[in-house]
């Protein structure tokens, strides 16, 4: 996927999930996009969405997935010790003081400022705590810190893991309401264990979560050095962080995947039914395991019993028209 610098200071711009307009997270200048920029991100949002269509044996899932590959770019960086480390990326993220890059079986973050952020990073998730009846195996949904190193720049990388068939949920463009039910519900289970260790994650977004299509399953890799305890100080020291945030930030990811800016623009359509638009769109319960309750209630009055659907069967559900 390549990406975009902005003509104002040379950022690599983040893209709108409908590729239509792109923000530089730097200065905050923003652009419409021109039609070969529209067209080549809608192509390749379609494009993921094709080799994700979940219906595929195993044998195919692969061969799609080395095809995706393809196209990877690669970036060098040279250790204090001398040491080469090579990154072999499909998809590059800027976050303000750093960027990430999206390796097969790895997620890259590069700090520009040092180590200061990559070890609050490591320390915090370091100390995420589990239920002891956790039959999900919740902590393959955070992170699981690998290795670290220091540059010669002064910057630092820190390497996450991450299974083949996750990617950035920014990759798959607008989709369709009953596929952001089942990241919802994903989404949930993630905000319930923030909420079990009274953490605070203020950047949940379509940037920091990874989505496998073929299970719907969510994972939350990014932003972590942004997270802190329930009424703490924000990183920056501007502002005392809540729980809320975490129910927030979920309902504002679920608004973007429809198209919508925020959750309160968020209304019902014939792809979203009333039940849907409506949690989306309403004030967080005052913990997550009742805004959980609240959302599987939500969830049946809005589609009846849970039935699985695979990834964005075609264009016309991702984008809604052929």
């Amino acid at each position: 996927m390549k990406n975009l610098c902005c003509k104002n200071c040379a950022g690599t711009m983040i893209i709108n999930a409908s590729g239509m307009t792109a923000v530089c997270p730097y200065c905050g200048t923003r652009y419409t996009l021109n039609h070969e920029d529209t067209d080549y991100y809608k192509n390749f949002y379609q494009q993921m969405n094709r080799f994700l269509s979940g219906s595929e044996s195993d044998r195919e899932r692969q061969l799609k997935a080395d095809e995706l590959w393809e196209n990877a770019r690669q970036d060098a960086f040279v250790c204090t010790d001398g040491r080469s480390v090579d990154v072999k990326w499909m998809h590059k993220q800027p976050f303000r003081g750093g960027e990430m890059l999206v390796a097969r079986k790895n997620i890259v973050f590069h700090f520009f400022d040092g180590g200061a952020f990559a070890e609050r990073f490591r320390r915090t998730v370091s100390f995420l705590d589990y239920p002891s009846a956790d039959t999900r195996k919740l902590s393959q949904f955070f992170p699981n810190v690998i290795g670290g190193f220091e540059l010669m720049d002064g910057s630092c990388l820190l390497v996450v893991s991450k299974d083949m068939d996750e990617y950035p949920l920014s990759l798959f463009g607008q989709l369709g309401g009953r596929h952001v039910a089942w990241i919802i519900s994903r989404m949930e289970n993630l905000c319930c264990v923030l909420e079990y260790n009274s953490l605070v994650h203020p950047k949940i977004s379509i940037d920091t979560l990874f989505i496998n299509p073929y299970t719907h399953q969510a994972c939350l890799y990014g932003g972590w050095w942004e997270a802190a305890k329930n009424n703490s100080l924000s990183a920056d020291g501007s502002r005392v962080l809540t729980t809320a945030e975490n129910l927030t930030g979920l309902r504002n990811t679920a608004a973007n995947l429809l198209g919508y800016t925020s959750s309160k623009d968020v209304r019902a359509n014939e792809d979203v039914p009333k039940a849907l638009a409506d949690f989306i769109s309403s004030k967080p319960m005052s913990n997550a395991y009742d805004d959980f309750a609240y959302w599987d209630d939500m969830l049946i009055k809005a589609y009846g019993e849970r039935k699985f659907m695979n990834l964005s069967t075609s264009d016309g559900q991702i984008y809604g028209k052929e």
